[in-house]
């Protein structure tokens, strides 16, 4: 069974791109700025030049794990894009404010992305270059509850922060 997600896009910048892969196979969708606009002393605001609407499918999807095969509907799934910053990241001083961006499925306003410019003498993005990258994502509806006792008797327990050596 294959499924998949179309998301409208609805140009607000004449030189708005479609996000696209670099490669076939590629997880994330490019995406570039149209405009850039310092908010705050070396802290830039890019914009994409696009609002979208994430369409979902009418059908079921199958989840396939652990050998097993589970029919959900989208009802039960959230959907959204998570915002990531490319890899290439490191030649610039730049740093995604809030790596990964979250845009919620029923935001309609512009797709941006804001960065630091935390070091100044290297490059940091302008308006044309590729910023970042977007994968639309499928979550479950999730139920939180406070209980009085959890499983403690795992490999990891309480151990955490780098607490594997390696």
């Amino acid at each position: 069974m294959s499924f998949s997600v179309k998301v409208n896009l609805k140009r607000l910048n004449d030189n708005a791109v479609l996000p696209t892969m670099s490669k076939k196979g590629d997880l994330c969708y490019d995406v570039w700025a149209v405009s850039e606009e310092e908010i705050a002393p070396n802290i830039w605001r890019y914009g994409l030049g696009f609002a979208y609407e994430i369409k979902r499918p009418i059908e079921a999807i199958a989840v396939f794990g652990s050998g097993r095969e589970l029919v959900t509907s989208f009802d039960s799934l959230k959907v959204g894009i998570e915002l990531k910053p490319r890899s290439s990241i490191h030649k610039t001083g730049m740093v995604l404010a809030n790596s990964e961006g979250t845009l919620d499925e029923f935001y309609r306003g512009e797709a941006m992305a804001v960065f630091y410019h935390l070091f100044p003498n290297m490059p940091r993005y302008k308006v044309g270059d590729r910023i970042g990258q977007i994968k639309v994502t499928l979550t479950p509806v999730v139920e939180f509850n406070f209980v009085d006792e959890i499983n403690m008797d795992t490999e990891r327990g309480e151990n955490g922060f780098g607490s594997t050596g390696k």
